[in-house]
């Protein structure tokens, strides 16, 4: 199953529920106009860097790129804005603590390794539907091992 299905099933049990779209930045842009906010967008993930070790093992990491927004009005001063980026905070730190505990089968699904900060970012006036709230880097391991 594809990494960003598995984003979307840690989004689905977030606290507030909000709708999840996937694409590149014009695709989401699209979508954006038509989905129900608070919206989880997420970006393809890149880099993906590929691990092996020599009990044959491979570790996959990856950088995801989410951004975690409410619809907001056209001119809106930023000052108006900040109720948002303090509530879609919460969703990020949420995201963040149920992907951790995410499980799948007899174990976590993702491992987040203690020094790898996430970043985020507010955002403000984002789409041609205006939206606002915050983005969230952070990189994740896969812990799960396929057999060939």
């Amino acid at each position: 199953m594809p990494i960003r299905n598995q984003i979307q099933s840690i989004t689905q049990i977030l606290t507030e529920q909000p709708t999840f779209v996937y694409g590149t930045a014009n695709e989401i842009n699209e979508l954006a106009d038509d989905a129900s906010f608070p919206c989880v967008f997420m970006y393809p993930l890149q880099p993906i860097t590929v691990s092996p070790h020599i009990n044959g093992s491979v570790d996959n990491t990856f950088s995801v790129y989410l951004e975690f927004l409410y619809k907001t009005e056209f001119d809106q001063y930023t000052s108006d804005n900040e109720i948002y980026v303090n509530q879609a905070l919460k969703m990020a730190n949420e995201f963040i603590v149920k992907t951790s505990k995410y499980r799948e089968g007899e174990g976590r699904y993702f491992r987040i390794k203690p020094g790898n900060n996430a970043k985020c970012l507010p955002v403000y006036n984002k789409f041609d539907v205006n939206s606002t709230g915050v983005s969230l880097t952070m990189i994740l391991s896969t812990m799960y091992f396929e057999s060939f």
